[in-house]
């Protein structure tokens, strides 16, 4: 795609404004059981997002494949697409920015990395759990998947930016049986390189992880501190994360509407946004409308600091974008996501704060975010699993309990924020808290 020639004759057709968005993603899966391999998949996706400008109306066009041949029909129907639109918002395709920041990534060498070395890794994986205890019955799937994107952002306006990233992954899953009880758990972890990766200690994490649920018992109801593991309360947050979006903010849909510089959260919270973290997952320089990206405190000490926003939401509320306008996908339109987002550790590690309680419990992992979860009113009711704790000691596994309350109030109400902060998947991390008292239903 000759992409100068494009702009030159959208110009030449009438169009004031044209930009040309490209994403190029490509990915590896591969999957092992009983030391075979179970799938294996490659994909290579390239689309383009064209948009223009034509007496006002924004007119836009997608495709996967795209022939300089086509440019002519394609502009024509842009200029079609144009004339249907009634609405009279402000449409507008951006400048630069005078500079963009530089991000820091530790190259990801697995890209050019055999296969088969990656096939033998994961078959170590499986034979290394399948020996260390005799209660893990089954290594349900063993993982691996690695990514590649390139995108780049070209318009009229001289805007010519582009960046790519990659990343790599091992998830495994296992079922513990003892007896008639069973108990199924996975872990995952990201590399930049093979040699990152300590079988034996991954394995053993797991293993641990797993064989700890087994024979749990009820508890009964009543409130209880509760430190929520950092994975569950990862998942939380993530559920969570539209609190913040600008828009949502505007139109009354979040919470936080008319809270900017109020105190939403306990003194002791602290939540960031950071697109320029070092090998973060979600590191950027730019974000999908050209806008540079920095770092930002969205929640200091306890305070809401600002929203997070795109062009569209910035302009809605008289302000400026935060460098948060994200598609999902070439051909979706910009809305509005967090990047690296994530509750700053504390002072208090995981074992102090069980040390802490007379008598608690532990959250390690909450089920059932869409049904048992509002993100508008923030209540919630949640299918949960963890253990019980009496006089600073873990006393057994519990399972069937649920956890409810209204995360805007026990977020007002915490007793130590862990120093154990762990990025999830998705980019969104937090440490372990220990919240004063969530109720707990049990038998």
């Amino acid at each position: 795609m000759n992409k100068q020639l494009w702009m030159d004759a959208a110009k030449a057709k009438g169009f004031s404004e044209f930009e040309i968005y490209e994403q190029r993603n490509t990915s590896t899966s591969i999957s092992i059981y009983e030391q075979k391999v179970d799938s294996y998949s490659i994909s290579d996706c390239d689309g383009v997002a064209l948009r223009g400008i034509y007496q006002g109306k924004m007119g836009s066009y997608f495709l996967e494949e795209v022939e300089d041949s086509q440019m002519d029909d394609i502009l024509n129907q842009m200029i079609q697409n144009t004339k249907i639109i009634t609405s009279d918002d402000e449409v507008k395709i951006l400048a630069p920015a005078k500079e963009y920041p530089v991000i820091n990534r530790q190259e990801t060498t697995l890209l050019e990395t055999d296969n088969s070395l990656k096939i033998q890794k994961l078959k170590e994986i499986e034979d290394c759990l399948q020996h260390m205890d005799s209660r893990i019955s089954q290594v349900m799937a063993t993982s691996y998947g690695e990514a590649k994107g390139i995108r780049s952002i070209v318009n009229t306006k001289g805007m010519n930016l582009c960046d790519e990233d990659s990343n790599a992954y091992i998830i495994v899953e296992v079922l513990a049986k003892d007896g008639e009880d069973a108990k199924s758990g996975y872990d995952w972890m990201y590399l930049k390189d093979l040699q990152e990766l300590d079988v034996k200690s991954f394995a053993s994490k797991l293993c641990n992880k797993v064989v700890s649920k087994l024979h749990a018992d009820a508890i009964e109801s009543g409130n209880y501190p509760v430190v929520m593991e950092r994975d569950a309360m990862t998942s939380l947050l993530e559920a969570l994360c539209g609190l913040f979006d600008g828009e949502n903010a505007y139109k009354g849909i979040s919470i936080l509407k008319n809270q900017l510089n109020h105190q939403i959260f306990d003194e002791k919270i602290s939540i960031h946004d950071n697109p320029l973290m070092e090998n973060g997952m979600n590191s950027v320089a730019f974000d999908d409308e050209g806008v540079a990206c920095f770092s930002k405190d969205v929640v200091k000490d306890g305070i809401l600091k600002t929203y997070l926003h795109n062009t569209k939401s910035a302009d809605l509320m008289n302000t400026t974008s935060t460098g948060n306008g994200f598609k999902n996908g070439y051909g979706g339109i910009v809305g509005i996501s967090p990047t690296n987002f994530y509750i700053e550790n504390g002072q208090t590690s995981y074992d102090d704060m069980i040390k802490s309680m007379e008598r608690g419990i532990i959250v390690t992992g909450i089920t059932g975010l869409h049904a048992g979860l509002n993100p508008v009113s923030t209540e919630f009711s949640l299918q949960s699993e963890g253990f019980y704790v009496e006089k600073g000691h873990i006393v057994k596994p519990i399972n069937l309990f649920t956890i409810a309350g209204n995360f805007m109030d026990v977020m007002k109400h915490i007793k130590y924020v862990g120093n154990d902060l762990k990025m999830g998947m998705s980019g969104i991390g937090t440490p372990s808290i220990l919240f004063e008292k969530i109720a707990i239903s049990g038998k």
